[in-house]
């Protein structure tokens, strides 16, 4: 477990290497304080090198001062979501062979096992064979040596012979069984390799497969990107625009400002000398309308005195009659222009 606990994979250049140890990490090309590493014994759990303190030594050996805190990092672009997405199949297809080569690890203990016991069985087997061989050998010796002074010891190297015979008729059957067993345990286990390549093979197909089709959705996604981008560009340009329109406009609208109050200014000066006028030309008038009044009366006054009427009077009558018509229409001009600036005011 402390062999596994300073192990560690690392993920450079789009490739996952290892497992390794932290001065054989800190050699690969492209390692730096933002490679990602990850335990051996915890899978999936990956980090930065500039996080871990086993990688301190070797960037403060490279920089000569202590690695600084980690920044905030960054939004991601294409190329890093990208490596996200690459790294987490990876981190399944990792999980999932683990997972195969823990089980084919256990198998092969058990095996091992297995293969052991057997051994242990038939080393005391052969032991014990070789032990029956030597007594055997050894009470026929003997025999051979007593026969001539005891008859019955041929009748006992038959009875050991015959047992001999037996027991080593058991154990080859023993060995034999144990060694279909092997034999077996052996089929079982090439089984269980065949299926171990056979799964790889799937999930590296899958993989493959599903990497396809996240490039391929990582491609749409970039395509979208620029789109976007464009877009925001177009926008952009056009709302610089429709500022500096709005600015020119800005600037139409107080210079046409400036006019109309200056053309309001001029105006309320017209108004204001046309009223004095007005008012002038309202005085002259109540005081030619007491000289006509006037004049009419005496008119009168003449008209009743027609045996004194001459023709002075009548010259003065068509000289007062002219003077009240050009009056008339001096009144009827001035009117309407009064009513005209009104309008326009």
């Amino acid at each position: 477990m402390d062999n596994l606990a300073h192990r560690y994979y690392a993920y450079t250049r789009k490739t996952i290497r290892g497992p390794f140890a932290p001065c054989d990490i800190a050699q690969l090309p492209g390692f730096s304080k933002n490679t990602l590493i990850c335990p051996e014994n915890a899978l999936g759990q990956w980090r930065e090198a500039g996080q871990e303190n086993t990688f301190q030594i070797y960037f403060t050996a490279v920089t000569g001062e202590p690695v600084s805190q980690a920044k905030p990092k960054p939004p991601l672009n294409a190329e890093q979501a990208e490596s996200r997405a690459t790294r987490s199949l990876l981190e399944k297809a990792i999980t999932k062979n683990s997972d195969l080569e823990s089980d084919v690890r256990t198998m092969r203990h058990e095996y091992l096992r297995e293969k052991k016991h057997f051994d242990e069985e038939s080393r005391k087997k052969d032991s014990e064979i070789k032990n029956l061989v030597e007594k055997l050998k050894r009470s026929v010796e003997t025999a051979r040596g007593m026969v001539i002074e005891h008859p019955s010891w041929e009748t006992l190297y038959k009875t050991l012979k015959k047992r001999s015979e037996e027991k080593l008729f058991e154990a080859t059957q023993a060995l034999s069984e144990k060694t279909s067993e092997i034999i077996r345990l052996k089929n079982q286990m090439q089984s269980m390799v065949d299926n171990y390549e056979t799964a790889k093979r799937k999930n590296s197909e899958n993989d493959t497969k599903q990497m396809a089709a996240v490039e391929g959705q990582l491609k749409d996604l970039k395509n979208q990107l620029e789109e976007k981008e464009m877009v925001v560009l177009t926008l952009s340009d056009n709302i610089t625009s429709l500022l500096g329109k709005n600015e020119e406009f800005q600037h139409i609208m107080l210079d046409e400002r400036r006019d109309y109050e200056e053309q309001s200014k001029k105006f309320c000066e017209e108004i204001g000398e046309l009223r004095s006028e007005l008012n002038w030309k309202n005085h002259e008038s109540r005081q030619i309308s007491a000289d006509l009044a006037d004049t009419l009366r005496r008119l009168k006054e003449f008209e009743a005195n027609e045996n004194t009427k001459t023709m002075e009077q009548q010259e003065l009558y068509a000289i007062l009659h002219s003077k009240i018509k050009l009056l008339s229409g001096y009144f009827e001009n001035l009117e309407s222009r009064v009513k005209y600036a009104f309008k326009k005011a």
